[in-house]
């Protein structure tokens, strides 16, 4: 089974194993091994890892009882989500405990770090940190009379409808005098009246797909158009500056294009969130730095934002953070590469509101 990360990260939050048991949380980097890396041609590069974490696992079980049992079941089902056909993804995010009846499969296009972890509840921080990552964005790539809309989830580009017209009304034509004066005219508002209609549709699909992101491709003629017909709402979603990408591109030349701009945003973003962090922290307002802070507003559910250094340790305390932030409703940031937050431990949390005194 493959389920919508989201809502996954949301219901194993509040999953535990039965008393006596465990869980298998495995992230994997499902990618063949690179030539003259020194493992088998072929060979998936989480493959090692997870055989000896599966073994070191079971040996830790011995000699008998139900998480033993329970474990059995799981590993077969697990290494054979690694054997099988996973053309087109790079990770795979596996949640095992067959005493809890619980198997979920995540595949993304992009790779997980190779981590296998096993205890009573899962561990969430890999799957937070992929959800934070891959915020779902809409493209749209247009002409004067074409429109192509893509849906951009968890690093996945597919292509989902558009709208396409008979260009002889975008044409502009030397007719001369009056006449030619008239027809641009009349060339003119056939262009916003479809550049309006486009707009719409971008709308629709931003509001369908619950899209935080907007990126726009076209050229000089069409993109101040979307521009103006767009609402402003949605122009404060744009990941940058409008590309140059052909309408007749291919999805992967599309996605390629589309790839950097989003990174980039997600990078600037994250490193803003971080920003206000600190300056909350600074001006003892709505924010708290810590481990013990941060655990004790979120256990209140006083948490907005997790904000969390991408390398911050130990791995336990980033998933139990990562867990009571998901269960609470704050939304989980992960950050790479900020002073500031590592000055402060690595770790905070912005605030709904103050969770003690004022």
């Amino acid at each position: 089974m493959t389920t919508e990360p989201r809502e996954l990260m949301r219901r194993l939050a509040s999953w535990e194993a039965p008393e006596g048991t465990g869980v298998v949380s495995a992230y994997l980097d499902a990618r063949p091994a690179a030539p003259g890396s020194g493992d088998r041609p072929g060979m998936r590069t989480g493959g090692v890892v997870l055989k000896d974490r599966l073994h070191q696992i079971e040996k830790s079980l011995l000699p008998r009882g139900p998480a033993l049992d329970s474990f059995r079941i799981d590993r077969p089902r697990i290494e054979a989500e690694l054997s099988g056909d996973l053309a087109g993804v790079a990770g795979v995010a596996i949640f095992a405990c067959s005493a809890g009846n619980l198997f979920e499969v995540v595949r993304s296009p992009a790779a997980f770090r190779n981590r296998v972890i096993y205890g009573r509840r899962p561990a969430l921080f890999q799957l937070a940190r992929m959800v934070d990552e891959f915020e779902p964005a809409v493209v749209a790539v247009a002409d004067t009379n074409t429109l192509r809309l893509f849906v951009v989830q968890f690093g996945g580009l597919e292509e989902v409808g558009g709208r396409d017209e008979d260009s002889i009304h975008f044409q502009k034509r030397a007719t001369g005098g009056w006449s030619q004066a008239r027809y641009q005219r009349h060339i003119q508002k056939h262009r916003e009246d479809f550049a309006r209609e486009g707009a719409e549709a971008i709308r629709d699909l931003m509001e369908r797909e619950d899209a935080t992101r907007l990126v726009l491709a076209g050229d000089e003629v069409v993109i101040p158009l979307l521009q103006a017909a767009l609402p402003h709402t949605l122009l404060d979603r744009l990941a940058g500056d409008a590309l140059r990408i052909h309408i007749r591109a291919s999805k992967t030349e599309v996605a390629a294009e589309v790839a950097e701009v989003l990174a980039a945003a997600e990078e600037r973003d994250s490193l803003a969130v971080a920003d206000a962090l600190v300056g909350e922290v600074l001006a003892d307002d709505l924010g708290v730095a810590g481990i013990a802070d941060s655990r004790e507003v979120l256990t209140r559910g006083a948490g907005e934002v997790l904000v969390i250094a991408d390398g911050f340790e130990p791995a336990e305390v980033r998933n139990e953070l990562t867990r009571l932030a998901v269960q609470t409703g704050a939304q989980v940031e992960v950050v790479s590469g900020h002073e500031a937050l590592d000055a402060l431990g690595g770790v905070g949390v912005l605030l709904r509101y103050r969770a003690w005194g004022s």
